[in-house]
């Protein structure tokens, strides 16, 4: 009878440390699991510098990790290259530029920049501005085109489209 009670205590002590070791496990897996989703949502665990200023006092513009100035047209309104000619574009163009001398660059010949972008523009067909991949290969041919008149191909950094409707 003895036997049967050491027994019944050696049971208890067993599922106690079982369940003790459970408990363990979960608050382990608990901790793991929140570092995970800490580090897939992408939380910076250092905070980020916007922007560095170098040692003269100037900006360091020409890193392209950090935004460049942005030149905003006024809304082009084209029509498409479409056989009965009823169909039309409209769009709102910004440029990011490398630097303040880029920025002045385009102000400075903004009559040819827009002049460029409306044959450009008014030269697509309506199946060409459709979809995400027909709107980038839009911006890679505004840079392209930019590119060629300014005799820079290092002045764009970006092509924007706040505003884009095919009627």
């Amino acid at each position: 009878m003895a036997d049967e009670n050491t027994d019944e205590d050696l049971g208890a002590s067993e599922s106690q440390k079982s369940s003790k070791i459970v408990t363990l496990l979960l608050f382990v897996n608990i901790l793991v699991s929140g570092a995970a989703l800490f580090k897939i949502l992408g939380l910076p665990s250092e905070p980020v510098i916007v922007n560095t200023i170098a040692a003269d006092g100037e900006g360091d513009s020409g890193d392209p990790e950090l935004p460049g100035p942005i030149h905003a047209f006024d809304a082009f309104l084209v029509n498409l290259n479409e056989a009965g000619g009823g169909r039309f574009l409209r769009v709102t163009v910004e440029l990011e530029l490398k630097d303040e001398e880029a920025l002045a660059e385009i102000q400075n010949s903004e009559r040819k920049v827009r002049d460029e972008l409306l044959r450009f523009l008014s030269n697509l067909r309506v199946e060409e501005t459709l979809g995400e991949t027909n709107r980038l290969r839009i911006r890679d041919g505004i840079i392209s085109r930019l590119s060629i008149l300014l005799d820079d191909d290092k002045l764009i950094k970006g092509v924007y489209f706040p505003d884009f409707v095919v009627q």
